[in-house]
């Protein structure tokens, strides 16, 4: 049986580990020294199939292995990828909050913060834009931005990223096993990353099994409070409609250049324009993408700036606090609440007045999403320790 030795850190200090393994074994196998070999089935009844979350997204030139994926998740855990060596992808994107920030906003390279809340990247084959923005549709794209960015990481371009790992030991052996060949360049390491994040899965919620108030909450969420208009699909996040929420519109067309966003008026002056930046275009202002809300229990704060420390805040600002915002998207204005046709596009936010009851609820049913198993799987864990 041919054996593949796979070398990887296993301290700061540079000791190595070496790690065989079947080639035919559809194993992703932990890099740690205190961790045990490790399966990951796509299929495990434990996590969630691809299958589930709208099938094998990654394109046919980037197909998931299991040798692609343990190099993308040794990139993702190792500070080298920033200028100066101290901030992983992984210390904004943290496992034990669904990997997410606990943060408000996250701290870059030299101190600064981020400009906005570290989105959770569970199940992001299930996704078709990323960002709060949308500004891009491939995750082979998205995994190299932060690594560019002034303020995340640091490195000028992607060009410099190749050159810096050529001089790490463990990396060669690493992308021979996953490419073919010990040939770095930025076009696979962001391959490989995009690998590990799409293994990222977590389990459906088990609803034959909630408690009272969960299941009372799931009816009040789409049922008398119409959440699921917006927060629907595998991920409960963005409609995969070309419409804000996937409502249908009088005119059958729709109010946001991006799929999947919307603006919940959280402000009536935003300091951060959102999709407007992207777009250059005014009635774009206030716009995010629809986020995720499996694992909702773990990536608190909310929003794109992070400004709800609890879901209770959450569901405060959608019973009275949703603001009288221009752009406001449609499914929150009084004049069309509780119909399937949308034909007012201005005038006053709904109010939904949720009691403290109904609140509770709500909470209930939306930590009742939440695979709290992610956080502790050593398969998505740090190889450096």
């Amino acid at each position: 049986m041919k054996k593949n030795t796979i070398t990887a850190i296993a301290t700061l200090g540079l000791a190595f580990m070496i790690l065989t393994g079947c080639q035919h074994e559809p194993a992703f196998k932990s890099l740690s020294l205190n961790l045990p070999a490790q399966t990951l089935t796509y299929n495990d009844s434990k996590y969630l199939s691809i299958a589930q979350i709208g099938g094998d997204n990654s394109p046919i030139s980037n197909k998931m292995s299991d040798a692609g994926a343990t190099l993308g998740r040794v990139l993702f855990y190792d500070p080298r990828l920033s200028v100066n060596n101290t901030i992983a992808c992984a210390s904004c994107h943290k496992q034990q909050y669904g990997f997410a920030d606990n943060q408000a906003l996250s701290t870059g390279f030299q101190g600064q913060s981020t400009k906005r809340n570290t989105p959770a990247i569970i199940n992001a084959a299930n996704k078709s834009v990323f960002f709060w923005d949308g500004r891009v549709n491939s995750l082979e794209t998205q995994t190299l931005l932060p690594v560019q960015n002034h303020i995340e990481m640091g490195l000028e371009s992607a060009s410099m990223l190749p050159e810096k790992l050529k001089s790490i030991s463990y990396y060669p052996g690493l992308f021979a096993n996953a490419f073919g060949s010990t040939e770095i360049t930025s076009a696979k390491i962001s391959m490989a990353m995009a690998q590990f994040v799409r293994s990222i899965t977590s389990s459906s919620p088990d609803f034959s099994s909630l408690s009272p108030d969960a299941v009372a909450g799931r009816q009040l969420f789409f049922g008398k409070y119409e959440c699921g208009r917006c927060h629907t699909g595998a991920n409960m996040g963005g409609a995969p409609l070309p419409v804000c929420g996937g409502y249908i519109s009088a005119n059958n067309s729709s109010t946001s250049a991006v799929p999947n966003s919307s603006n919940i008026g959280l402000d009536v002056n935003y300091s951060d324009q959102g999709i407007q930046a992207l777009v250059s275009d005014p009635t774009q202002n206030g716009y995010f993408i629809i986020p995720s809300l499996r694992n909702i229990g773990l990536t608190a704060p909310y929003m794109h700036d992070g400004r709800f420390a609890t879901l209770s805040d959450v569901i405060d600002h959608y019973s009275n606090g949703i603001q009288a915002h221009p752009n406001l998207d449609p499914l929150l204005l009084s004049a069309n609440w509780g119909r399937s046709i949308v034909s007012a596009t201005s005038g006053t936010p709904v109010k939904m007045n949720i009691s403290a009851t109904e609140k509770q609820q709500l909470i209930a049913f939306l930590n009742s999403m939440t695979d709290y198993s992610i956080t502790t799987d050593p398969r998505f864990s740090n190889p450096f320790k």
